[in-house]
């Protein structure tokens, strides 16, 4: 832009330009605020220490605006320009990649920053739906332009999450309660049938496909919310077979999740869409047997680069569907062979890696308490040389941490809810059992001790959920980064308090609890389970301490 004496008065970006649009400036000028320092190229401030930094928070910063130009109406306006500007991104990156692709690209990093466009776009949905909504900024408050922090809510958080909750209830109750024991024993009691998908599930799945009850995990397929969806993933934990009724089972979750954020159009058509249509299955190798896992950056599984494309080696354990009859891909983790230079956390790759391939040899089933978990199963697979191209990587070379935590944090939510349906059905048949049952000249249910049993049971599920709800509701506003805490919090809680209604409810049954003849025993194993999956308890208490002190420290 030229002033009328012929100097230049300012120099614009045409992709960025906003026709003098001053809230879009605003929310383009917010944006570092909604990514992560360690995101390739956009890296914001998401889950800095803002005030030693010396960088005012979100609403610090909207109060100086609105006190400064007076344009009070800001605040609710807001999420609209936020949304304009991340789809804006997410359009400017697309064609950045498109660019890179045909050779094209100004920058050299053009592929990797084109690999965001999904991930900018997520968060554009996310400032749509709140502006939909309508309560960024709750009700009440302070007298300042803005009214303060959202009031924290315990349900689904709207009609539509409570609606698909409702609906997601009865089809696993008319549907897949009554196939549920028939299923079950095809892998209880081993024979030619174990590791083969049991037939009665097909016309489940075609069921819930046509109900639309398809990939409900996905915010792109079912427009849900963390929040909302958790409500739904509860209802699925009831049942040890509904989640893969709707195609919303780990680890084929989250492996959607990272191919739909960060993978490229190649590998999303020959993964993720079959993967969306559950005609193939998918694994995570991240856990190694020869170190201590719970220290990730302890891997010792190496990825190669060659003239002839990537070279991986190591073992990996306890890799779910490592056994399933369709598997036909993995995600392997692995530490970069050249990244010694390189921060702890920008060592590590993911590469996808096409099953059966040569070098890659499954070695054996591994047990969880006696159960096989078959046809899923949960293998030990060894990587002896395996040979992919370079355009196997996930995002970039380097990112796989930061992939890692993409997936964990809803993944974890959804483990987390699961555990409260488990609880939750295990009380309800603790209930009929004591109903049902006489001892001693009166029912098991007019005992003392199992009153105490299911009042203490009520309380401990319910605040779980109450924390489990918090941390979802943090990630909707904020990102995984953002809910750190809270995340880590409900990962110690929902496993403890899981195993404790599960196990009064097995006391209750008598022998019948440690039986196939009921879920008890096999939601106790998974709760257990889960006091080390996807990291274990103490690594989690030591993140909340160390927040703890910090946030102590500083004054929060």
């Amino acid at each position: 832009l030229f002033s009328e004496e012929g100097g230049v008065e300012a120099v614009v970006d045409w992709e960025l330009s906003t026709l003098g649009e001053p809230f879009t400036d605003v929310g383009l000028l917010m944006t570092p605020y909604w990514t992560e320092p360690d995101m390739p190229i956009i890296g914001g401030l998401k889950g800095q220490d803002l005030k030693e930094m010396g960088i005012p928070r979100e609403e610090e910063f909207l109060e100086q605006y609105v006190d400064k130009t007076g344009f009070k109406e800001l605040p609710e306006q807001l999420d609209y320009h936020l949304t304009f500007n991340a789809f804006r991104m997410s359009s400017i990156l697309q064609g950045v990649y498109d660019r890179a692709k045909g050779g094209n690209a100004s920058s050299a990093q053009g592929e990797q920053v084109g690999k965001l466009a999904g991930f900018v776009a997520q968060q554009g949905k996310m400032h749509a739906k709140r502006f939909m909504e309508g309560n960024r900024f709750g009700e009440g408050g302070s007298g300042s332009a803005f009214s303060g922090r959202r009031a924290f809510s315990t349900s689904a958080a709207s009609s539509k999450g409570e609606e698909l909750k409702q609906r997601v209830k009865t089809f696993i109750d008319e549907k897949v309660m009554p196939i549920e024991t028939e299923v079950l024993s095809q892998g209880y009691n081993g024979g030619d049938d174990e590791w083969k998908e049991h037939p009665l599930l097909d016309g489940v799945k075609e069921e819930a496909k046509k109900a639309g009850l398809w990939n409900l995990f996905l915010p792109a397929i079912s427009g849900c919310s963390n929040l909302e969806y958790a409500s739904v993933a509860e209802q699925m934990g009831r049942s040890l077979i509904a989640s893969e009724c709707f195609n919303c089972q780990a680890p084929d979750t989250g492996n959607m999740e990272v191919l739909h954020m960060f993978g490229t159009e190649e590998q999303q058509a020959t993964y993720l869409e079959p993967l969306m249509e559950q005609s193939i299955r998918s694994g995570f190798g991240m856990t190694e047997p020869g170190v201590a896992s719970s220290d990730a950056t302890n891997m010792s599984a190496t990825i190669t680069e060659t003239e002839d494309g990537l070279v991986l080696n190591g073992k990996k354990w306890w890799t779910s569907n490592g056994c399933h009859p369709e598997l036909k891909m993995l995600i392997f983790m692995g530490r970069d062979s050249d990244a010694d230079d390189k921060p702890r956390h920008q060592q590590h790759s993911m590469v996808l890696v096409p099953f059966p391939h040569p070098g890659v040899t499954v070695e054996r089933p591994l047990k969880v308490f006696g159960y096989t978990d078959a046809p899923h199963g949960h293998a030990e697979i060894n990587f002896d040389n395996v040979v992919v191209p370079k355009s196997a990587y996930v995002a970039g070379k380097g990112d796989g941490f930061m992939i890692a935590q993409a997936r964990l944090g809803p993944g974890r939510i959804h483990h987390c809810m699961r555990l409260i349906g488990m609880a939750e059905r295990s009380l309800e048949l603790a209930v009929r059992r004591g109903e049902e049952r006489t001892a001693f000249g009166k029912k098991l249910k007019d005992f003392q001790v199992n009153r105490h049993y299911y009042a203490e049971s009520r309380m401990a599920i319910d605040s779980t959920r109450l924390m489990v709800l918090n941390a979802a509701k943090k990630i909707d506003e904020g990102g995984a980064k953002n809910a750190r805490k809270e995340i880590a919090m409900i990962k110690i809680m929902a496993p403890e308090m899981a195993m404790k209604v599960v196990d009064g409810a097995m006391q209750i049954h008598g022998g019948a609890g440690l039986s196939q003849d009921y879920p008890l025993a096999h939601f106790y194993a998974w709760a257990r389970v889960l006091k080390l999956a996807d990291g274990p308890s103490e690594v989690h208490l030591d993140a909340v301490a160390k927040q703890v002190i910090r946030d102590v420290e500083k004054g929060n």
